[in-house]
């Protein structure tokens, strides 16, 4: 299995949904960092058998299993996300959430689960910058340390 920093976790299911993972992407590239985008690397159609699907979601849980932090996309609360987003959560890696021009509360649930909240592409290569150059910076913070 190859190894990445990072898991996306973004629908692009519409042109708003498309246009968040492009930026995440861009940034991510910006930065030299290694992503695995599930749209990218293992999509799933309408037809694929029980075994694409299968091996489908062994990739998508193991990269989460083993990357350095997931970001996740929360635009229109795309179903897969939000498992993907519970699943990092449970094993214990650092979460940024990304909500492009989020105005007032973020939900706490989320808020509780995450490392970082970024609502720009500037605050999202801060978060990124930050746990690249220190892992247990966020990691800490929130509590994931044992």
């Amino acid at each position: 299995m190859k190894s990445y920093d990072c898991y996306i976790a973004s629908g692009w299911f519409n042109p708003e949904q498309a246009r968040d993972l492009e930026n995440i992407k861009k940034t991510l590239d910006t930065l030299d960092v290694k992503y695995f985008s599930p749209k990218d690397e293992i999509l799933c159609g309408p037809t694929a058998t029980i075994a694409e699907q299968d091996e489908a979601f062994k990739a998508n849980v193991e990269t989460i299993d083993n990357c350095r932090f997931v970001v996740v996309n929360t635009r229109d609360k795309d179903l897969g996300t939000i498992f993907e987003a519970g699943y990092s959560y449970a094993v214990k890696t650092p979460i940024i959430y990304y909500c492009e021009g989020l105005r007032g509360n973020f939900n706490i649930m989320l808020s509780r689960s995450g490392a970082a909240v970024a609502t720009s592409v500037e605050e999202l290569s801060i978060h990124v910058e930050g746990i690249m150059s220190n892992d247990d910076y966020y990691v800490e913070y929130k509590g994931y340390v044992e």
